[in-house]
């Protein structure tokens, strides 16, 4: 299959893409789905739930499945939000579709990711944003490209020189996350306007997923004041 489709399953994810304006380039239902939801909607071949098991990833298939075009964007289209998402190395896909999903509730509009990242439209990263990636901007970047853009950069660590409570306003602001275990990476740190942290007790660290989520929280109600 080609790596510039998008693997949609399921009738959530399929629906909320065509909510987005997002039209299939293929897609396959089986007859049980028909009974159950009637017709999708759009054109779909359809095949026997044993031939749709085959095509499916998931346990227990729904049924549907759509293909449509990665929706990779372009780096330069940072200029155009407020906040943005840097996945520096983040290797759990449901660690990335969960944050790509929290990136959209709280109004982050784009998550760039680095090269060693774990790819925002693998199947469990797509199934963990619930849809969320085909509504924020995703783009891919090395580091050097990622000292243009017009951000200040925060790396979000565990011992981080100015706690969140401690930035002050910005207009515009790129949080970064980094892998699981090592944390960000010295050439991210290095092009870091910030290092900051999440005060904690009784732990050493947060989730990545879960601390992307407390400072995105936060930093979104800090640039609306």
């Amino acid at each position: 299959m080609s790596r510039r489709l998008l693997v949609l399953e399921g009738k959530r994810l399929v629906e909320d893409a065509l909510r987005r304006g997002i039209e299939p380039i293929a897609s396959a239902i089986t007859p049980s789905y028909i009974r159950k939801n009637g017709e999708p909607g759009f054109p779909c071949i359809v095949v026997s739930d044993e031939i749709f098991k085959k095509l499916s990833d998931t346990d227990s298939p729904q049924g549907i499945i759509a293909l449509v075009p990665i929706p990779w964007a372009q780096i330069s289209e940072s200029s155009l939000y407020k906040r943005i998402i840097v996945l520096d190395g983040v290797q759990d896909p449901g660690n990335v579709g969960t944050i790509v999903r929290t990136a959209e509730a709280f109004g982050f509009g784009m998550v760039i990711v680095t090269g060693d990242s774990a790819s925002p439209f693998s199947p469990k990263a797509v199934r963990a944003s619930m849809g969320s990636c085909l509504g924020v901007k995703i783009a891919r970047a090395s580091i050097s490209q990622l000292k243009a853009i017009p951000h200040a950069i925060l790396s979000l660590t565990p011992y981080g020189r100015l706690s969140l409570d401690e930035i002050k306003q910005t207009d515009r602001i790129a949080l970064c996350l980094g892998r699981e275990g090592t944390g960000i990476s010295p050439e991210l740190m290095r092009i870091s306007k910030e290092s900051v942290s999440i005060p904690i007790s009784g732990v050493e660290s947060l989730n990545v997923a879960i601390a992307a989520g407390i400072a995105m929280a936060y930093l979104s109600g800090l640039l609306e004041k």
